[in-house]
C-alpha cells in the first residue's frame, strides 16, 4: 500500500486542470441545458403529478372517511330513533292486549255470574217443585210404610 501511495505522489496531482476542463465544462453545459426539458423536467413533472395524486387521493380517503362516520353517526342515530318507537309501539301493543284482555275476561266474568244466577235461579225452582212433589207424597209414603210395618192397611 505504501507503494500505490508514493506513486500518487511522485506523478502529480490527481486532477490535473488543464485545457480540457473547459471542453468538459461545455459538454456538461450543453448536455444540461438539452436533457434539462426533454427529462428533467418531465420528471420533475412526473414525480410532482405522483405527489398531488396522492395527496388528492389521501384527501379524497380522508373526505370519504369523514362521510361515512357522518353516515355511520346518522344510521346509529336512526337506529336509536327507530328502537325507541318501536319500544313505544311494543308497549302500547301490550297496554292495548292488557285492555283486551280485562275487556274480555270481564265479559266472561259477566256471562259467567249470569249463567250462575240463572242455574241457580232454576235450581232453586226445581228444588221448590220437588219439594212440593215430596210434600204432596208424603202422606201417600207414609201410608205405605205404615202398611208395611203393620202388614195391614192404613187408613
Amino acid at each position: 500500500m505504501n507503494v500505490l501511495f508514493t506513486a500518487l505522489l511522485s506523478e502529480g496531482s490527481i486532477i490535473d486542470l488543464d485545457g480540457t476542463i473547459w471542453i468538459q465544462l461545455a459538454l456538461f453545459a450543453v448536455a444540461f441545458f438539452v436533457f434539462r426539458p426533454l427529462i428533467f423536467r418531465p420528471m420533475v413533472a412526473l414525480f410532482e403529478a405522483r405527489e398531488n395524486a396522492i395527496e388528492g387521493a389521501k384527501l379524497e380517503a380522508l373526505r370519504l372517511q369523514d362521510e361515512a362516520s357522518a353516515e355511520s353517526e346518522e344510521f346509529d342515530l336512526e337506529m336509536r330513533r327507530l328502537r325507541l318507537q318501536a319500544g313505544e309501539e311494543r308497549d302500547r301493543l301490550r297496554a292495548e292486549g292488557k285492555r283486551l284482555e280485562r275487556t274480555v275476561l270481564d265479559r266472561v266474568r259477566e256471562e259467567t255470574d249470569r249463567q250462575l244466577s240463572e242455574a241457580d235461579a232454576k235450581l232453586k225452582t226445581e228444588a221448590a217443585k220437588l219439594r212440593a212433589e215430596i210434600d204432596r207424597s208424603v202422606p201417600l209414603l207414609a201410608k205405605q210404610i205404615a202398611s208395611k210395618m203393620l202388614n195391614r192397611e192404613v187408613q
